[in-house]
């Protein structure tokens, strides 16, 4: 298997798991306060890769300190600020807005690839995206573009463009990853990062908020983030970052609604209606056409010269 198509398949898995983050976070957000949410879902995420980062540590240290500047970057953008930003719009927008936000994450990697890298806007990028945005408009219109017409924007969509942003510069930077610091370490290094910004926050929303409603979803929701969410599918998307880019690991991020409504029909229970396959495939076709280019991705394993 190439580095390309692992890739591939390392985005195409975090974002399984992505999507299966907002059907739990659905039923928990309005249970515990979101800067505490996501405090608790990445201390469990540390805790579960430290097994992996310590025995590199010795190895790794000195790397960490001559990259601190980079790794407390990413830990801004990859732990403190995007899903405090997300968890925070979940509580004053709809579901709707949110799902129709979520897809500006490639757009605005693709444009600050363009500004900050110099990285062309091809054809086939623009095409696919625009079949994907087709798609995904067809999933959330539910076949009727009258529903999004209807929608009423709230000022909590702008915390959602945050997160989104975010996310976005998250993944334009992790290519620039010490390729001498091991992946556990990366991310550890990070994640501990990241929760230290979120201390003064959560010193502050615990003494005016109120207490989080402990309950059994509220564990189950926080122990599927930690694990899944914020370490698992993050050492997925890192991998496929440094095999394939952040453009071409972007558009596969567009699927995102896709696989939310496939989980959604399987855990809640909702039906699969004739919009959701039309959108489905507008989706998949839109993300072959922009990823799959055997010149670009390098599928196919080069020649060994003779002699």
């Amino acid at each position: 298997m190439s580095p390309s198509l692992r890739g591939i398949l390392a985005a195409l898995a975090a974002t399984v798991v992505w999507a299966g983050n907002f059907v739990v976070a659905r039923g928990i957000a309005q249970a515990i306060p979101p800067v505490q949410l996501n405090f608790w879902r990445w201390t469990l995420a540390l805790v579960c890769i430290l097994p992996w980062a310590l025995p590199r540590l010795r190895d790794d240290w000195p790397v960490m300190r001559r990259h601190w500047r980079h790794l407390a970057l990413m830990g801004l953008l990859g732990v403190t600020l995007l899903n405090t930003l997300i968890y925070k719009a979940g509580q004053t927008t709809q579901s709707l807005n949110m799902a129709l936000l979520v897809p500006t994450a490639p757009i605005m990697i693709i444009v600050l690839s363009r500004i900050l890298y110099g990285e062309p806007i091809t054809w086939r990028r623009l095409t696919g995206m625009a079949v994907v945005l087709l798609g995904v408009l067809t999933l959330l219109s539910r076949g009727d573009w009258r529903h999004l017409a209807a929608v009423h924007f709230t000022p909590g969509d702008l915390w959602a463009l945050a997160g989104t942003a975010s996310f976005a510069l998250y993944s334009l930077f992790v290519r620039d990853r010490p390729r001498e610091l091991s992946i556990p370490g990366y991310n550890a290094a990070y994640f501990t990062l990241g929760l230290l910004f979120l201390l003064p926050g959560l010193i502050v929303e615990t003494a005016v908020m109120p207490a989080p409603q402990w309950s059994p979803a509220v564990l189950v929701g926080i122990a599927y983030s930690g694990i899944g969410c914020s370490s698992i599918a993050y050492l997925l998307w890192t991998r496929a970052i440094t095999n394939i880019g952040p453009v071409l690991a972007g558009m596969i991020y567009y699927s995102l609604p896709l696989f939310a409504a496939a989980e959604s029909a399987w855990l809640l229970g909702e039906s699969v209606a004739a919009f959701h396959v039309l959108g489905g495939g507008l989706v998949i076709s839109g993300i072959l056409l922009a990823t799959v280019d055997p010149r670009l991705l390098r599928l196919s394993a080069p020649k060994r010269a003779k002699g």
